[in-house]
């Protein structure tokens, strides 16, 4: 008795259990239902094939026109016709026709005869949005109500009702927020050479050498590569903020007869795209590319990474040492001097280690000292005519031949090194000038070269060697 009670409960149970699932679900269906039925307009997004948006912009009448691109068409899936030609921005679009095929009054005012009262008998903002096939959805846009909270709308052939004043910035988005505003776009792994041009000062060019950069004009220079690529990326996605002319007619206003920049980019298919920069208004440069018709603005900062100089562009590392990439190493502090040769790597492992030749299966490790060398930054250049920089490294305190492993095909590198007063210099094989180093970077050095000859003269009995101050 008591089992069949318990099924019995357990049985009722379960039925309110679904009678109330179903009856949520109804309540849901219903509502969904009423919302729909609710709404100003029925439509598929999709199906609308052209916008047209007519408001007064101080006083004068401004008509955007926009039409869906042909299907299988790339880029853009919309186009501004009116009252410019260009590509739009996906979203802005389809944030207005979601916005737009989701309408739905709040209060509907059925005695609503005096349309001026709403500001509907001349309304300054109309939507029509024109489907592929069938009657156009039209919506006149009058005044807000007295809170704010809402504004008043009336579809055609229909009742003056009040909308969320959420829903009207999606409505009516600007000519600005709707025109795509790419003004160069091009993949960065197809640019061959570059060339940048600032108001009174040399060409820089430069050139793409596989993987690395290198400048060609005025001198040719090791490039630095982070620098370049920052470059690069800043050109191969540039934006508009604003456009303040629509043509490049005239362009004294502008500063750009006479730029204060113009930098040019050839792709390796042989085009050629180019850019100028003008005056500066407001936080603002203006700005021309060879790819858009208008005369543009840019943000000052970003101004500011496409005028890059010969020193911005210029490699200040003072080394670029890969360990499996470098073979025997010369090491020289003073009179003391070690040569270290690449040891076989251990299978399984990443580490490379060296041993000197004369002491056989003493290892050395050197992951600190490329640390330091790649590490090292010039402070800035100087002439190797340079009195100064040349009495220092008469007798150099350092010299350090590092050789590549003959797979590799890299040059070999030589740096010599010495201290003067609260300074440093550094020659290297691989740059035509002198680097200034801080003293901290020149100490870092010094300190990885004493260490490896402190196990040198370890070894061999002998004090190591010092430094002159």
């Amino acid at each position: 008795m008591f089992k069949r009670s318990t099924w019995i409960l357990l049985g009722l149970a379960v039925a309110a259990l679904l009678g109330y699932f179903l009856l949520d679900s109804f309540q849901q269906l219903r509502q969904q239902q009423q919302a729909e039925r609710a709404r100003l307009f029925h439509f598929a997004p999709d199906t609308i094939a052209r916008i047209e948006i007519r408001q007064q912009k101080d006083s004068q009448p401004e008509v955007i026109l926009l039409e869906r691109t042909p299907e299988g068409e790339k880029g853009s899936r919309w186009r501004i016709r009116q009252p410019i030609q260009s590509a739009a921005l996906d979203f802005p679009v389809e944030q207005l026709l979601n916005t737009f095929s989701r309408l739905t009054p709040q209060l509907t005012l059925e005695e609503a005869n005096d349309l001026a009262a709403f500001g509907l008998d001349q309304p300054r903002q109309q939507i029509a949005l024109f489907p592929k096939e069938g009657e156009p959805y039209r919506l006149a846009i009058g005044n807000d109500n007295f809170d704010g909270s809402g504004f008043y709308a009336q579809p055609e052939g229909g009742k003056v009702v009040l909308l969320a004043s959420s829903q009207k910035g999606s409505l009516l988005p600007s000519l600005l927020a709707l025109r795509d505003k790419t003004l160069l776009s091009f993949d960065r792994a197809a640019v061959n050479s570059l060339q940048v041009q600032l108001a009174e000062a040399e060409v820089v060019r430069l050139q793409r050498q596989e993987e690395t950069w290198q400048i060609v004009e005025p001198r040719v220079l090791p490039a630095d590569d982070l620098n370049v690529d920052r470059l690069l990326s800043t050109l191969s996605r540039l934006q508009a903020v604003e456009f303040p002319a629509e043509t490049k007619a005239e362009l004294a206003s502008y500063g750009l007869e006479q730029p204060s920049a113009q930098l040019t980019v050839e792709l390796k298919d042989g085009k050629t795209l180019s850019v100028a920069l003008g005056s500066e208004k407001e936080g603002q440069v203006y700005v021309i590319t060879s790819e858009h018709p208008a005369v543009a603005t840019l943000l000052t900062s970003t101004a500011d990474i496409l005028r890059a100089d010969l020193e911005e562009l210029r490699d200040h590392r003072l080394a670029r040492l890969n360990p499996n990439q470098v073979g025997q190493v010369t090491l020289e502090l003073l009179e003391e001097r070690v040569t270290l040769n690449p040891l076989p790597q251990e299978k399984g492992s990443l580490e490379v280690r060296w041993e000197n030749p004369e002491r056989p299966g003493q290892v050395v490790n050197l992951s600190s000292l490329f640390a330091s060398l790649n590490a090292a930054r010039a402070k800035e250049f100087v002439p190797a005519t340079d009195p100064d920089a040349q009495k220092a490294l008469a007798a150099p305190d350092l010299t350090l031949d590092i050789a590549p492993k003959p797979e590799t095909e890299q040059e070999p590198l030589t740096l010599s090194l010495s201290s003067a007063g609260l300074r440093a210099y550094a020659r290297s094989s691989r740059q035509p000038d002198i680097a200034v180093l801080d003293l901290s970077t020149f100490n870092s050095i010094e300190t990885e070269v004493k260490r490896l000859l402190e196990e040198k003269g370890a070894e061999e009995g002998t004090p190591a060697p010092t430094a002159s101050p």
